[in-house]
């Protein structure tokens, strides 16, 4: 494989230039929000080494269930709801589910910045670290909030609309109606 040159695109997938960006000194270094989340990827690699393909699949199933077991792992919403929100909090007390679906994949191309994917992230190592949520299953959800259809995305913003719909409970057990 061919060494990426100081002016080539990071390898990182930060789209900025390598010299700026992982090959910079840590003073020069650009930190947006996407090259932090993807230069967590290699620190949680290790967690999956030995893994198999049915087992990491299965440990991807594990991802999708993560906002019911942290409030942190739910989509922060805004105070002032967007069309979109409001569409998908109807279709989620209608149950409507191909409207919520679309509703949802809606709130997640217009709120699903790689600053809430970062948040996302910390929040899934911080309860790594807790003992909460075990290694292999972090890094899968650090490599998801990676990927532009991110499944733990879409996963915690389902949540938080159910939440403030009165349609679940948060993890802790409290019916919230908005």
């Amino acid at each position: 494989m061919a060494k990426a040159g100081r002016n080539d695109p990071c390898r990182c997938g930060s789209g900025v230039k390598a010299k700026r960006c992982c090959l910079a000194e840590p003073s020069l270094a650009v930190s947006t929000p996407r090259a932090t989340l993807a230069r967590l990827k290699p620190a949680v690699a290790v967690d999956l080494a030995g893994i198999d393909k049915e087992w990491f699949g299965q440990l991807y199933e594990e991802v999708f269930a993560l906002p019911e077991l942290d409030l942190s792992l739910h989509f922060p919403l805004p105070g002032i709801l967007t069309p979109e929100i409001e569409e998908a909090l109807f279709a989620s007390t209608d149950k409507d589910e191909d409207a919520f679906e679309k509703a949802l994949h809606a709130v997640a191309a217009t709120l699903g910045t790689f600053d809430r994917r970062l948040e996302l992230a910390e929040a899934v190592l911080l309860l790594r670290d807790q003992g909460v949520v075990s290694p292999p299953v972090a890094a899968v959800a650090v490599f998801d909030l990676n990927d532009e259809g991110s499944q733990l995305l879409l996963s915690s913003l389902a949540k938080a609309i159910a939440v403030k719909s009165g349609a679940e409970a948060t993890p802790s057990g409290l019916i919230l109606a908005s």
